[in-house]
């Protein structure tokens, strides 16, 4: 494996994992466990939201970014939509 294989396959299951997480926080407020939670040091937050958007849109929650000062890294908040 070359150091650029090596670098993507990196991204990867750092993507999966964070995923993962967000997944877990959405499905947690999507099933009344909690009426809101946050996910917070996220290394590629703007991809993870783009990847489990659809998701919270499905099962009623909304995903909010929160940026740090550096923008370096961030926070997702997940909350139950208000029922229309």
């Amino acid at each position: 494996m070359n150091d650029n294989d090596q670098a993507d396959a990196e991204v990867r299951r750092a993507v999966d994992q964070e995923v993962a997480l967000v997944d877990s926080a959405i499905d947690l407020v999507a099933s009344g466990g909690a009426r809101s939670t946050m996910v917070v040091g996220l290394q590629l937050t703007e991809a993870v939201i783009a990847i489990v958007g659809p998701h919270a849109v499905r099962v009623g929650v909304a995903i909010e970014p929160i940026w740090g000062p550096d923008e370096d890294t961030g926070d997702v908040r997940v909350t139950r939509l208000a029922p229309v």
